[in-house]
């Protein structure tokens, strides 16, 4: 809890809290009539399950607005509640004395300080370990205001966002060294490197590399670009799939940034005429994240692209029932990754999910009693229980190596990062017939190309038959934004669109600060499962052609990435417009 304290410890924080009652909040809650002991004991029984504070819990039960949680809040612990546009000009002297990372983790942000003291906004009153943290870094006993979390995340990336502009203002006014007419990649090599390495090192560029990885990481970005053009360096960030800018960097910063990022992740900062590909971990916002660096010479300077992969993303967050699969879908799902021996492919491209998807399933499966080992490139989710070896082609262990060893080593399920030829395909089936359930990925448009794809390859074709128990096909969609999520009538091209059975309501975003003004807010897969049936397997040992073979499937009950998408839009989680261009390569 944020209380003013002379000690350190927990529980006379808790003894010092100053309370009007000592009741807890379900508790006042029920005695003023604002909810039911029903209500309550569902908030309860979910708040056990997803760890969240009660009154977030009851909000997104829909049972309370934020406003009357707060409200009493503000009752109970006797503070002040931070009214409207409270939060809009703080003194960003006063927000820089809690670091952005705590902020952030904590969401609480510094509104007034004295001597001894900092006055901060929070919306959980009872966050021990927030006044511990702001109590270690400031040095100052800690009194707060309650303020909606809203408020307080868009207070954060606005005052921070000046922090930020500040620290870029420093920079410029110090000295670089280098001139602005000096870019170029013939010029660049006489840059003095010890100076370079001593810039990279400065507070002021430290501080504005720090921020591009603490906003990325808070909103749940998946990669960051340092983009270098002729009059200034642009850095974006991707997330639920589209790049957004971040912030612009004045030209002459450029190298300083670059290097700066070169020094983490372990490159030559000497080097900028040839790719480098290196990577980092680092404790950001509260979440181990590591992060892959690929750097590319380009007419005005060396990109940057930056991979953030959260290792704990699947273990903690991800379970089937959450993918997104449909009810018959979810069963067909499961049965297969249930079997003893035989193949699950996914397919689609880049970026769609795939490895979240197999990743899921052996978090499903996984048991003390079976041996699974995954082989990636790279590693990008760290599973307890499971061994994951991660491939070294520069040395020469490569999917197919690493695969032939790991049969040496008693495997029950093997999870294959990709298959990228016919040696590894090969290697994969035959361990798929020989008792062991094989899971992977391959780049086609569709579930059914998966089939055709290993026999092109150069897999016999009663291999496939044999071996394949499922191919699933995969993209990710955008959801609709919760906070600004609307009901409309469709038009009259919509209508045209969606074809039979069409809804009456369809649901949009309207666009706000939570979702960035896009409507849209997190994503969820749409699938395509094609279970290899015995007509199936016979007509690959045929010979007959995908497009055949699709039509069969069709005309047998299996349904499209399309199709799936639009009963997602049915039920209101995405828009038309988001299924049809994501699944426009498809049909």
């Amino acid at each position: 809890m944020l209380v003013p304290s002379r000690t350190s410890t927990c529980s006379r924080d808790n003894a010092n809290l100053k309370r009007r009652s000592d009741d807890g909040l379900g508790d006042i809650l029920i005695h003023r009539r604002l909810i039911t002991p029903q209500q309550i004991a569902a908030g309860v029984d979910r708040q056990r399950r997803t760890g969240q504070r009660l009154g977030k819990v009851l909000v997104d039960l829909g049972f309370l607005t934020e406003q009357t949680v707060l409200e009493v809040l503000s009752w109970q612990f006797d503070r002040a509640l931070v009214g409207q546009g409270g939060l809009a000009q703080l003194d960003v002297d006063v927000v820089k004395i809690i670091p952005e990372d705590v902020a952030r983790q904590n969401v609480v942000i510094a509104m007034e300080r004295s001597a001894r003291r900092i006055v901060v906004a929070t919306a959980d009153p009872l966050n021990v370990i927030a006044v511990d943290d702001i109590r270690r870094v400031t040095g100052l006993e800690v009194d707060f205001k309650i303020a909606p979390e809203v408020d307080i995340k868009a207070a954060i990336d606005r005052h921070y966002r000046a922090a930020v502009r500040e620290n870029v203002d420093d920079i410029l006014r110090q000295d670089l060294g280098i001139s602005l007419v000096s870019e170029s990649p013939a010029t660049e090599d006489t840059v003095d490197i010890k100076q370079l390495r001593t810039q990279a090192d400065d507070p002021p560029v430290v501080k504005l590399v720090n921020y591009v990885l603490t906003r990325a990481a808070a909103d749940g970005a998946s990669d960051v670009h340092i983009e270098p053009y002729d009059d200034r360096t642009r850095v974006r960030y991707r997330i639920d799939g589209l790049l957004y800018d971040l912030l612009e960097v004045p030209r002459q910063l450029h190298l300083a940034v670059v290097s700066r990022v070169k020094i983490l992740s372990r490159l030559d900062i000497a080097e900028r005429r040839l790719p480098q590909d290196g990577s980092f971990s680092a404790r950001i916002v509260g979440t181990h994240i590591d992060l892959r660096v690929s750097t590319l010479p380009t007419l005005f300077g060396e990109k940057i692209v930056m991979r953030l992969l959260q290792k704990e993303a699947v273990v903690q967050h991800y379970t089937l029932e959450s993918l997104g699969f449909e009810a018959e879908q979810f069963g067909v799902f499961r049965e297969a990754i249930r079997r003893p021996w035989g193949m699950v492919l996914m397919t689609g491209p880049t970026g769609s999910g795939k490895s979240t998807t197999l990743h899921t399933a052996l978090k499903a499966i996984k048991s003390p009693r079976k041996n699974i080992v995954t082989v990636e490139d790279p590693v990008e989710y760290r599973q307890p229980g499971i061994q994951q070896v991660q491939v070294k082609a520069e040395i020469g262990f490569d999917f197919a190596r690493s695969l032939r060893s790991i049969l040496r080593q008693d495997p029950d399920i093997i999870m294959l990062g990709e298959i990228r030829d016919a040696e590894t395909a090969q290697i994969a089936v035959r361990a798929a017939l020989t008792g062991h359930l094989v899971f992977s990925t391959l780049h086609t448009n569709d579930s059914v190309s998966t089939l055709t794809r290993l026999v092109n390859i150069g897999v016999e074709p009663f291999l496939v038959a044999s071996a394949v128990n499922l191919a699933a096909a995969q993209r990710l969609v955008r959801k609709i934004c919760r906070d600004c999520r609307e009901p409309y009538a469709p038009t009259a091209d919509e209508r045209e669109l969606f074809g039979f059975d069409i809804p009456e309501t369809f649901y949009r975003g309207r666009g706000c600060k939570n979702c960035r003004n896009t409507g849209y807010s997190g994503r969820l897969a749409i699938y395509e499962l094609f279970p290899i049936t015995a007509e199936i397997r016979g007509m690959v040992l045929q010979g007959v052609d995908a497009d055949t073979i699709r039509k069969h499937a069709m005309d047998t009950g299996m349904g499209s990435l399309q199709a799936s998408g639009l009963r997602k839009v049915r039920s209101g989680v995405t828009t038309l417009e988001e299924v049809l261009a994501v699944v426009a390569d498809q049909e």
